[in-house]
């Protein structure tokens, strides 16, 4: 009888060995998260809170905004000798709640042996300002930079990006340094941009010594050169107000020439509705078409050499194919 009952009583331990294995087993089974991998073509939801998507990933010597003007401002590398890794992801909220940065987006980026923290800014509405404090508001669409500082020398291997967003769904990215670039669409004159607020057609590029508007009468203002050494590069444009809201030309976009290791900012001329007169102020009102002038001053002594001209507006980048028009 005694051996009966210690043989029933091995059983019941077995099982119950058993049995807390498996409970340990499946416990681990549940704690394991979900990796996706991120596609650049895809647009992603975290339930109803969040909705991301890559903008694109770029080697630079600035984090800047993707519209910049005559006040943005910029982080640069603390050393010299090195470079950063910039991610832009298109991030809008969904909810009601407002969040910080590191509420959203949390992560590192692997190469060989070496692990970074991803450091996060956020782009203004307009794309004209960043900042590292700022917030994503109820409702907001902002493009927010994940970024990281590496050395110059590192821009040919492989990076893996394992980022977590909104402490709750884990992605992973791998991606080559050799691979990424600016992300720039190349318009020509005479070509139309459909933006969201707007519709823009690129009227004409030349060199200029002064800016006129397109109809003098017998009196009328200009816009010289500061100095006789310099002339312009003009880039006209005309904007039709497609939004709800006026437009601000000297917020709403903006252009750059980089000649050599040299990048010079636009000066924003607007001409008014009669065509007459121009300014260095103004708005473009709901449903109105206005001329603009982007005037970038360059050396006399420049003025045959190859530049790249580049138009800021809602967050695209588009390079202007101009000197080919201009040598038509």
């Amino acid at each position: 009888m005694k051996k009966i009952i210690i043989f029933v009583m091995v059983i019941l331990l077995l099982c119950g060995c058993t049995s807390s294995e498996t409970a340990k087993t499946n416990a681990t089974t549940t704690k394991q998260p979900t990796i996706e991998t991120l596609d650049t073509t895809q647009t992603y939801t975290i339930d109803d809170q969040l909705e991301f998507e890559i903008i694109k990933t770029s080697l630079t010597d600035e984090i800047a905004p993707t519209n910049k003007n005559k006040t943005y401002q910029y982080l640069q590398p603390i050393d010299k000798q090195h470079i950063f890794i910039d991610m832009i992801l298109k991030t809008k909220n969904l909810s009601d709640q407002e969040y910080e940065l590191h509420d959203i987006y949390q992560g590192t980026m692997h190469f060989d042996q070496e692990e970074h923290d991803i450091e996060l800014a956020i782009e203004s509405s307009y794309f004209t300002q960043l900042s590292t404090t700022d917030t994503l508001k109820p409702q907001e669409e902002r493009y927010v930079h994940l970024y990281c500082e590496v050395t110059k020398n590192e821009n040919e291997k492989d990076v893996q990006m394992n980022l977590k967003v909104m402490n709750q769904k884990e992605y992973q990215y791998t991606f080559s340094l050799e691979d990424v670039h600016e992300d720039s669409q190349v318009k020509s004159i005479g070509d139309v941009i459909s933006c969201i607020n707007s519709q823009i057609v690129l009227l004409d590029c030349q060199q200029s010594e002064r800016i006129e508007p397109s109809q003098k009468g017998l009196f009328y203002s200009y816009h010289p050169t500061e100095n006789d050494n310099q002339i312009f590069v003009v880039l006209s444009l005309e904007i039709q107000n497609q939004s709800s809201l006026d437009i601000d030309p000297f917020e709403y976009l903006y252009c750059e020439y980089q000649i050599g290791e040299e990048t010079i900012r636009s000066q924003i001329i607007l001409e008014s509705e009669d065509h007459e007169s121009i300014s260095e102020t103004g708005s473009i009102l709901v449903d109105q078409a206005r001329t603009l002038y982007l005037a970038m001053p360059i050396l006399k002594t420049q003025a045959n050499e190859e530049g790249i001209l580049k138009l800021f507006v809602e967050g695209n980048t588009y390079e202007i194919d101009w000197q080919n028009y201009q040598n038509i």
